[in-house]
């Protein structure tokens, strides 16, 4: 029997089918029948969700009960234990360090949310008491996320849709991989890129790699009308250039920018006090050619630009974003009638925050107040805003002890050896943490360091709601369709029974479930009704035709100049002079590392998870670096060989391909890989970083290659 399911391993989270004989999942294709978020994913063509040994749901690497180590941290020695055992022992020693070092002593590192998880795991640290939640949106997704909110005060702008009456005369993907990695595309997925350039839109493509634009065809990033390679960390840079022609060109709707604008005067001045020389010296981009780009998507409306996480991986990335929101909104291009952009009305459910701190909570919270004068990088307010604390700062407190040393860490859907900065660091700080609890599906690099390692089910396995990514405001069920293997728990349920067993169950539920019906509360549906009647609730565009519905800011208009950044300390306005610190020094090439490292996700697998599969690698077999062959040549380096790229921080090994399109004094690495091929053996977790958002500089890294 077929059954309708929204896939979780991009946050795309698209609609697709499984094929379900005798309680296991044997078979899933991609869905193009029932008309929701349906998208082609490569994910389910390259064997990512197959059924066999080799899939994900019956692999037998599954972890299935839950685990004590044995011997030392990373041996790999593990003793079965009951669930009875496991949550005591975490309940105790989350006790133990709450009494001796206080609340703040725990941290909960999470990951990509899937389903409610991440909720959960929000609310058990405001019952708690722990200010100190670490996640990734330090660079993935709250950079883009709050510069539409300051800018047009909402995060909820995204493009115009459905396409099938409309489409973008321009289209600018920068910073995104739409058709292989999904990612935070503004609600555009391949068919509608496909119906776009097949009624004549033009596309540039701001990205070092030839990137896929439109499989149907053919057509990769060298094929559209412009593709701009720009030096890696420097999109801000460019940005502010094509501001400066816009402005200086006058190609702007003057009373537009007077009736709909708040600070274009204080621009205007500013963008004279930078050359667009200087633009193309840090960018690498000719200046004519940021000329034409910038003429193209300002006299061509409608226009969208499609922005990915590549520009949240610098430490000017929340400005690097606000200059691109400005950009679009400085021509008319977010809720106008002619523009490519609107706000959207989210669809009505309890919202995140909400959830986090309902009901009985709210009166725990004066006892237990999840302040920011508590919270480890208080010091970055967006990230506070944001109820997440930087990733690399746990790393810092257990090592420094600064501000305070967080003591036990519990570990749900993440793999911080891999994915944060500096893994040597992140192994050292492993080693120090007095416990770790870890839940995961599989055994990863991290869950090697873990005290207990918790069996964890998939999307697949259970009843739950997806409500991510938040900035789109859709909420979908994701319906229970096989048992999890052995003894597996949802991650929900994991966190509602150790709510229990530290004395917090009056915060929590009888059974996870509960809180299916809880956030479904606005709708006046039970998560039965829903799952049975509905399945999917996405936002409400609010385009009008003939008028600019106006903007969600202080002022109503767009937000050039923030009043509200400037109150919380952030700089109200992008600079050049700011944005131009992602490319200069400490990350200026010299002698001894001459070339500039970035990187790329593979659509094989997701993020760090699941190299361990051998289905995968038949697919992806190795980490692939990808360097221009006169590059290759000059360093004696053959294609197909194993070779080695160098920071100051260590060194990895990756299989040389070389491809022509690289721009020779740049190094693409393959993010995600396990071991010695870990990208993030060399990247710094130190700083500087970004003032608003926390981010380590990720990208633009001066570098070396040589043979093994």
């Amino acid at each position: 029997m077929w059954k309708q399911y929204f896939c979780v391993f991009c946050v795309s989270h698209c609609s697709a089918f499984a094929k379900v004989e005798e309680g296991v999942v044997v078979e899933l294709k991609e869905d193009d029948v029932t008309g929701f978020m349906a998208n082609y994913c490569p994910k389910h063509k390259g064997g990512l969700m197959t059924s066999g040994r080799g899939g994900i749901l019956n692999n037998r690497e599954r972890l299935r009960y839950p685990l004590k180590r044995e011997g030392e941290r990373g041996e790999g020695k593990w003793k079965r234990i009951s669930w009875d055992e496991a949550l005591d022992t975490i309940a105790k020693k989350l006790l133990e360090a709450k009494e001796k070092y206080g609340p703040e002593s725990v941290g909960i590192v999470l990951n990509e949310p899937k389903g409610l998880e991440f909720a959960f795991a929000q609310r058990f640290a405001t019952a708690f008491g722990t200010p100190n939640v670490f996640s990734p949106g330090t660079y993935c997704g709250i950079a883009t996320v709050q510069a539409s909110y300051y800018t047009f005060g909402s995060p909820y702008i995204l493009a115009r849709r459905p396409i099938g009456y409309y489409y973008p005369k321009v289209l600018i993907i920068w910073g995104s991989n739409p058709v292989h990695t999904g990612g935070t595309f503004n609600a555009m997925f391949r068919k509608d890129i496909h119906f776009a350039i097949d009624r004549g839109c033009m596309v540039v493509v701001v990205d070092q790699r030839n990137i896929d634009v439109d499989p149907d065809t053919g057509k990769r990033a060298s094929d559209v009308e412009y593709w701009l390679k720009p030096r890696p960390a420097s999109d801000g840079v460019l940005a502010m250039g094509m501001i400066k022609v816009i402005i200086e060109e006058e190609l702007y709707d003057k009373d537009y920018i007077e009736k709909w604008t708040v600070g274009f005067d204080k621009l205007q001045e500013h963008v004279k006090t930078f050359t667009l020389d200087e633009v193309e010296k840090l960018t690498w981009i000719p200046k004519e050619q940021i000329k034409e780009v910038a003429r193209l998507y300002a006299v061509n409306k409608p226009g969208v630009i499609g922005w990915g996480n590549g520009l949240e991986q610098s430490i000017t990335s929340f400005q690097t974003c606000r200059a691109i929101a400005i950009l679009r909104g400085i021509t008319g291009n977010v809720n106008t009638p002619n523009g490519g952009e609107v706000d959207h009305e989210p669809a009505p459910f309890t919202r995140p925050g909400r959830f986090m701190f309902s009901g009985k909570l709210k009166e725990r919270l004066k006892e237990y107040p999840r302040s920011p004068e508590r919270t480890i990088g208080s010091e970055f307010k967006i990230a506070m805003r944001s109820a997440y604390v930087p990733t690399q700062l746990l790393v810092k407190s257990v090592l420094e002890g600064k501000p305070y040393p967080i003591r036990v860490a519990l570990l749900i859907l993440t793999n911080p050896l891999v994915s944060y900065p500096d893994s040597n660091a992140v192994r050292e700080a492993l080693m120090k943490l007095d416990f770790i609890a870890v839940a995961d599906i599989f055994h990863t690099p991290t869950t090697a360091y873990a005290d207990i390692l918790l069996p964890a089910a998939t999307f697949l396995e259970h009843e739950d709601l997806g409500y991510w990514p938040y900035w789109y405001g859709n909420i979908r069920v994701y319906p229970k369709l096989v048992d999890p293997p052995g003894e597996a728990w949802p991650d929900s349920k994991i966190i509602n029974e150790l709510a229990k067993r530290v004395g917090l169950g009056e915060y929590f539920f009888n059974h996870e479930d509960e809180a299916l019906d809880f956030m479904l509360q606005p709708l006046n549906l039970t998560y039965k009704e829903f799952k049975e009647k509905v399945g999917a609730i996405y936002p409400k565009s609010l385009y009008n035709p003939y008028e600019v519905i106006g903007y969600r800011t202080p002022s109503g208009k767009v937000e050039i100049y923030s009043k509200q950044l400037e109150e919380l300390g952030i700089a109200p306005m992008p600079t050049f002079d700011e944005l131009a610190k992602s490319v200069s020094a400490p990350f200026e090439p010299g002698e001894e590392y001459p070339l500039l490292l970035t990187n790329g996700k593979s659509e094989v697998f997701i993020l760090t998870g699941f190299r361990n599969l051998r289905k995968l690698r038949s697919v992806e077999r190795d980490p692939i670096v990808l360097l221009n062959p006169q590059t290759a040549e000059k360093y004696g380096l053959n294609d197909g060989e194993w070779i080695y790229i160098e920071t100051r921080k260590g060194r990895i090994k990756q299989r040389l391909m070389v491809d022509p399109t690289v721009d020779p004094r740049v190094v693409i690495a393959a993010f995600g890989w396990w071991g010695e091929s870990n990208l993030n053996i060399l990247t710094d977790s130190n700083p500087p970083y970004d003032p608003a958002t926390g981010a380590p500089q990720l990208k633009g890294i001066p570098c070396k290659v040589y043979k093994t």
